[in-house]
């Protein structure tokens, strides 16, 4: 207990940071007095336990908080595989005519915007990857693939620039960068007259922080739309909000927006990993399945 605190004020500055599935709360006192409970409960704690009380009630409390936590993150887990599933039904059709189109014109070309394609569908459809942790080469290898292709359609309209720190590579929640590229491709380049680029920047600040950057030259963002795009979820793609939800949960930090309209949009994130084993905080005891 902090000196000038209640347990009641401790709960209610943690639920600043942490959901009650994020860190479930206990809240074990000598005495429920009065609306106890209530304050309990108004304050974000998961569950309230009044001394004295049998050492087989308090496991099994803590038991179910365990394993309500651990629920929630599985179905994360099954969500982001779905949602990594979820392929466009527009981007099918324009790649399909892309390829087809290039078989009259350049068998060589054809050929490699299929393998790329390829790549891109069987890491897409990859259903056994249900675990709460991917890693930046993975991603990488998936936006290569999405952007060889978009380059292949844009032609000389789109330009895509990387700052890389050499042989980098970390492990971080799945889908958190390939939904930032595909945004800027689509919200950012295409809307402009004439096309524009893209960058991805991905540097090392310190021995377990990492720093992302998607960038576009695109028509920029509204500071009323960057509010609505952080509150809201659309279609069933992998959105902001969803990005930057999972990125508070596993690594305690948010989604950075930069924009001005006419001028671009900059959205980057800082992933910070636990000391131990190199995983996102929260992830530090999960295998990878």
């Amino acid at each position: 207990m902090m000196p000038d605190m209640t347990g009641f004020e401790v709960c209610m500055k943690i639920r600043e940071r942490f959901s009650m599935v994020d860190l479930p709360v206990l809240i074990i006192t000598a005495a429920i007095i009065g609306h106890d409970k209530y304050k309990a409960f108004h304050a974000g704690a998961n569950d309230i336990l009044q001394k004295p009380y049998h050492y087989s009630e308090f496991m099994a409390r803590i038991q179910n908080l365990i394993m309500m936590k651990h629920t929630a993150n599985q179905a994360t887990r099954m969500e982001m595989a779905f949602l990594q599933s979820q392929i466009k039904p527009h981007f099918l059709y324009n790649v399909l005519n892309t390829i087809i189109s290039l078989t009259h014109l350049d068998i060589e070309k054809a050929r490699e915007v299929t393998e790329e394609f390829t790549n891109y569908l069987r890491m897409s459809f990859d259903f056994q990857n249900t675990s709460a942790i991917s890693s930046f080469r993975h991603e990488l290898s998936i936006i290569n693939s999405y952007l060889s292709i978009e380059k292949t359609r844009f032609s000389n309209r789109l330009e895509v620039l990387f700052d890389i720190d050499e042989d980098i590579d970390f492990i971080l929640p799945p889908l958190m960068i390939q939904p930032l590229v595909e945004n800027a491709v689509l919200h950012g380049v295409s809307k402009k007259r004439g096309g524009g680029w893209i960058k991805l920047t991905a540097k090392k600040q310190s021995k377990n922080e990492y720093h992302i950057k998607v960038e576009d030259n695109g028509p920029g963002i509204t500071p009323e739309k960057q509010i609505d795009l952080l509150s809201t979820d659309f279609d069933r793609s992998v959105g902001l909000k969803n990005i930057n939800q999972r990125l508070k949960h596993f690594c305690g930090s948010e989604l950075m927006i930069s924009s001005t309209p006419d001028a671009g949009t900059s959205v980057s994130m800082l992933i910070h990993l636990a000391e131990t084993t190199g995983s996102p905080k929260e992830l530090k005891d999960t295998e990878r399945t």
